[in-house]
């Protein structure tokens, strides 16, 4: 199996939600990890934290993240899939997608021997 990364862009922020709908998100998203889990494709992944800085050869200074049109990315999560269709596919049944928020996945490619 290949490995693909899934980067979580927008969504509903959980400030904006009721306890009882944000309890609800985590329940769906301990059911999706503990049946990914069980299928042998999670690999790792985790939240991460607003804000940050972009760092580039054109710049100086850090320069903080902007919020492009898809969203911020709020999280990422790395999984094991034949191939992007069946990693796609995997990403269509993440509680993100059902938060309004979108999912990029990518292969990560192997690095090569040095």
């Amino acid at each position: 199996m290949k490995e693909y990364l899934l980067l979580l862009r927008g969504g509903i922020p959980m400030t904006s939600k009721s306890e009882a709908e944000n309890k609800a998100e985590m329940q769906a998203w301990g059911a999706f990890m503990e049946e990914l889990g069980k299928k042998g494709q999670f690999t790792g992944g985790q939240p991460l934290v607003s804000g940050g800085s972009v760092v580039s050869a054109k710049s100086s200074a850090n320069e903080p993240v902007k919020s492009p049109k898809e969203g911020i990315i709020g999280g990422y999560l790395i999984v094991k899939a034949d191939n992007l269709a069946k990693a796609t596919e995997i990403a269509k049944a993440c509680p993100h997608i059902a938060n309004e928020g979108n999912i990029e996945v990518r292969e990560i490619a192997p690095m090569p021997a040095m």
